[in-house]
């Protein structure tokens, strides 16, 4: 036996990398002294941003799909296992896998997702609108509508810092005009706006 190092498997690189972001929890814009008060979902201490130095806004929607499998109906009296053994017989539905198979079920959903540029800040700050605090943010004008939440939120944005550079989905929605296609990740999100 030797004293000899194991090999170490080599580095893999998956191509994955994310750039450096922040998701917001919650947002509150400050007209009268031109600020917002950010809280980042990781729980640090409050942040407050002058709106000049709001540099960019992006956001897109972003295609979720989900499979799901959905057992085939009963057919017949469901019997106890004991009751089988019993009888000492399988019921036809165990016995013929196409009966054992279900339905697929393909469901696709959009989300919504903003990202803002902040002068001298490395990372890219984000929001997920399904778990956003737009109540915190809009305050009376929320509603239970996400998509009309976030329509506001954007028009509200664009308000406060109007020299912020802003990307098509910014301009169709303050517009009125069609959003641009759906997206397939959040990571693809990432990579346009770290162009």
């Amino acid at each position: 036996m030797t004293d000899e190092p194991l090999p170490q498997p080599p580095d893999e690189d998956f191509g994955v990398t994310m750039p450096p972001n922040a998701r917001i929890g919650t947002l509150v814009l400050e007209k009268p002294t031109r600020t917002m008060r950010v809280q980042l979902a990781d729980g640090g201490e409050e942040r407050i941003i002058a709106a000049h130095d709001l540099r960019s806004l992006y956001g897109a929607r972003i295609r979720h799909v989900s499979v799901s499998r959905v057992p085939p109906k009963s057919q017949g009296i469901a019997l106890s296992s004991t009751a089988l053994k019993a009888t000492g017989r399988l019921p036809q539905a165990a016995l013929d896998p196409s009966h054992r198979t279900g339905t697929e079920v393909v469901r696709e959903d959009l989300y919504y997702a903003i990202a803002m540029r902040i002068e001298k800040l490395p990372e890219l700050w984000y929001l997920n609108a399904s778990s956003f605090n737009f109540r915190k943010a809009l305050g009376a004008d929320a509603t239970y509508s996400t998509e009309i939440n976030l329509r506001e939120f954007v028009r509200r944005l664009a308000q406060f810092s109007p020299d912020a550079v802003r990307d098509g989905f910014f301009t169709a929605i303050l517009q009125s005009s069609p959003l641009p296609p759906p997206l397939e990740s959040l990571l693809e999100f990432f990579r346009i706006v770290a162009r």
